[in-house]
C-alpha cells in the first residue's frame, strides 16, 4: 500500500476529495474529535508543521494524561492512531495538545465558547520536548475577522495566520448547537440560516482568504453524542455541509 492510500488503514475514517472550489483538496470525516489526530498526521505526511484553525463549541485544549508518552510524528501513522484511540481522553478534549506534542500542529487559532474542565488556560504551551505553541482563543467567526481585519492591541489573529505556512480547517459539527436554557441537558442544532450567519458573516470574507490560502485539510468531526443522537447529528450534518462546502469551500458537499 503506498502512501497516498494510508488513510485506508484508519478505521472509522472517511476521506474525501474535494473538487474546484478554493482551499483544501482533502477533507476527513470521523466521529469521535480525537480521531483528527491520525488524520492530521495523514494530511500533514513529512511536511513541516501547521497552525490549526478549529471551530467548536467546546475549547478542546485540556492537557494530554501523559503528554510525554504521547508519539512524535516519527513513529509513525500506526502510533498515532492508536495513542488517539486508547490513550486519549474518550470526552475529546485532549487532541489538540496532543498534536502539538506530536509535531504536527505549531500554533493554534480556536474558536470555541465553552471550557470543559481543565481547559489549559495560558496563551502559549510548551510541550514536553520544550517547544511553544501560541493559542490564540476568540468565540466566534466575526470575532477572528473583526481582529484580522483590525487589530486591536493584543490581537494575534493576523499575526498567527500570517506566520503559518500550512494550516489545518478543523470544524466539530457540536459548533453549530446550543445548550438548552430550560434543560442544560438537551441539545439545540442550529437551522441552516444560523450556520450560515455564524460561518460567513459580514466582513469575514478577508479572514477566511487568509485561512483557505494554505490550507492543505480539512477535519470534520460529526461527535453525535455532542450534537443530539445520530438522527439530530445526520440531519444538523446535512445543513453544515452545504453551508460549509457549497457557501464557504465553493465545493460539491459531500
Amino acid at each position: 500500500m503506498d502512501d497516498s492510500q494510508r488513510h485506508l488503514r484508519l478505521a472509522g475514517v472517511i476521506r474525501l476529495t474535494l473538487g474546484g472550489g478554493r482551499g483544501p483538496k482533502d477533507a476527513y470525516v470521523f466521529d469521535p474529535h480525537r480521531l483528527a489526530l491520525p488524520s492530521w498526521a495523514c494530511a500533514l505526511e513529512d511536511g513541516p508543521a501547521a497552525l490549526l484553525v478549529t471551530l467548536d463549541r467546546h475549547l478542546d485544549l485540556v492537557v494530554p494524561a501523559a503528554p510525554g508518552a504521547v508519539p512524535d510524528r516519527s513513529a509513525g501513522l500506526r502510533a498515532l492512531d492508536e495513542h488517539a484511540r486508547w490513550a486519549l481522553d474518550v470526552r475529546n478534549y485532549d487532541h489538540v495538545l496532543a498534536a502539538m506534542e506530536a509535531g504536527l500542529v505549531g500554533d493554534a487559532l480556536v474558536l470555541a465558547r465553552a471550557r470543559p474542565k481543565g481547559t489549559y488556560a495560558g496563551d502559549v504551551y510548551v510541550d514536553s520536548r520544550g517547544r511553544s505553541h501560541r493559542l490564540v482563543v476568540v468565540p466566534t467567526v466575526d470575532r477572528a475577522a473583526e481582529a484580522y481585519n483590525a487589530p486591536a492591541p493584543g490581537d494575534t489573529v493576523r499575526e498567527v495566520l500570517e506566520a503559518a505556512e500550512r494550516v489545518l480547517l478543523d470544524v466539530d459539527l457540536d459548533c453549530f448547537t446550543s445548550l438548552s436554557d430550560a434543560d442544560p441537558t438537551t441539545v439545540l442544532p442550529w437551522p441552516r440560516s444560523v450556520i450560515r450567519e455564524y460561518l460567513l458573516p459580514p466582513g469575514s470574507e478577508t479572514f477566511w482568504e487568509a485561512v483557505l490560502d494554505r490550507c492543505v485539510a480539512l477535519t470534520l468531526a460529526r461527535e453525535p453524542h455532542h450534537c443530539g443522537g445520530l438522527l439530530a447529528s445526520g440531519e444538523l450534518f446535512q445543513d453544515v455541509a452545504e453551508v460549509l462546502f457549497r457557501e464557504l469551500l465553493r465545493t460539491e458537499p459531500p
